[in-house]
């Protein structure tokens, strides 16, 4: 990939002061990373700004017994800004971030970063936007986390799955189910066989496939 094309898609480039292009140019750089990897965590020195070229990324918490909590995952175009930390001071949780398949990333390291933000109004407030349009979205998996029911979550992630590859036969496991919807596989198992006791959904290896009133539960 072309690392000077790719820098020039940042929205605030145009913003950006000659002397700053400069220093973009010469500090951004791409990076690559096969799934699994850990792009990011706390241990790690901090990142800076990141928007995803290619692949998918997911951004979790773990809880203290080792539970993983995903509460977002990014998609090509995607720019993301948790994992700038030590620029932005209003960041306090910790975050990791996991490729979920091979992955191209474009990286604005933390010093070209603050320097951006510290003198360059339009950078500072793309900064803050950002986190703001971020933190929305925490804040919607929150409440469905809180107060949707169990099989309203599963039911409403397999529709989509269905509707995305035009096939009531999904192929996934209950493992799977549970890592997108932040529960326990347990859970989700014993859900789903309620389902299919209820006529919803019929249940094979690796293998889920709805039923035509499986869309009236939502």
């Amino acid at each position: 990939m072309d690392t000077e094309h790719e820098i020039k898609q940042l929205p605030f480039w145009t913003d950006l002061t000659p002397s700053e292009r400069e220093t973009i140019l010469r500090c951004a750089r791409i990076k690559e990373y096969k799934s699994g990897s850990l792009i990011y965590s706390p241990e790690q020195e901090c990142l800076g700004l990141i928007r995803l070229l290619s692949g998918g990324i997911r951004t979790f918490m773990l809880s203290e017994e080792g539970r993983e909590v995903v509460l977002y995952r990014m998609k090509e175009g995607d720019i993301d800004l948790l994992s700038a930390s030590c620029v932005v001071n209003q960041i306090t949780f910790e975050t990791q971030m996991v490729a979920q398949s091979d992955c191209t990333v474009l990286v604005v390291p933390a010093t070209c970063l603050s320097e951006f933000k510290r003198n360059n109004l339009a950078v500072r407030c793309f900064i803050y936007e950002k986190l703001g349009e971020r933190f929305s979205d925490v804040m919607k998996l929150m409440q469905t986390m809180l107060f949707t029911r169990i099989d309203k979550r599963i039911a409403a992630l397999l529709l989509e799955k269905s509707e995305a590859r035009s096939s009531d036969s999904i192929r996934i496991t209950h493992e799977e189910i549970a890592a997108m919807i932040n529960s326990s596989r347990e859970v989700v198992s014993r859900t789903l066989k309620e389902m299919e006791r209820s006529g919803l959904l019929s249940l094979g290896r690796g293998r889920i496939t709805l039923h035509p009133d499986f869309k009236k539960m939502l």
